[in-house]
């Protein structure tokens, strides 16, 4: 892989994670104008979630509510440097640079520890 094409790669992803995300929050304001932030795009029940818990995000989609929108895009937005950097990965194992694989493996793992190891 060249170094042009490994750029355009890496920001392809900073942009389709980022334009997601916005798609998503989007998607949620303008969805909880209509039904409010626990209503339901699809006329499923209202829900007691919190904005603050992402633990219903995946139900919450399913029922089309604002709010799990919203949450997603959230989430796709804090995942977008992780998967930036395991994009990076990928590539400089591709062009057989060990030395910035290791580094790269240690930046994902400091991300991931960051992410879910530290409370």
């Amino acid at each position: 892989m060249t170094a042009e094409r490994f750029r355009v790669v890496i920001s392809a992803v900073l942009i389709a994670g980022v334009g997601i995300s916005a798609a998503l929050v989007t998607l949620g304001f303008i969805g909880s104008l209509a039904v409010g932030w626990s209503g339901s795009l699809v006329g499923a029940g209202s829900s007691a979630a919190r904005s603050t818990d992402f633990s219903g995000v995946f139900d919450g989609l399913i029922a089309v509510r604002p709010i799990a929108l919203a949450q997603a895009g959230l989430l796709v937005l804090v995942a977008t440097p992780v998967i930036r950097v395991l994009a990076s990965v990928i590539g400089f194992a591709m062009e057989g640079d060990r030395t910035y694989v290791a580094i790269t493996m240690i930046v994902l793992g400091i991300l991931l520890l960051s992410l879910f190891g530290l409370r």
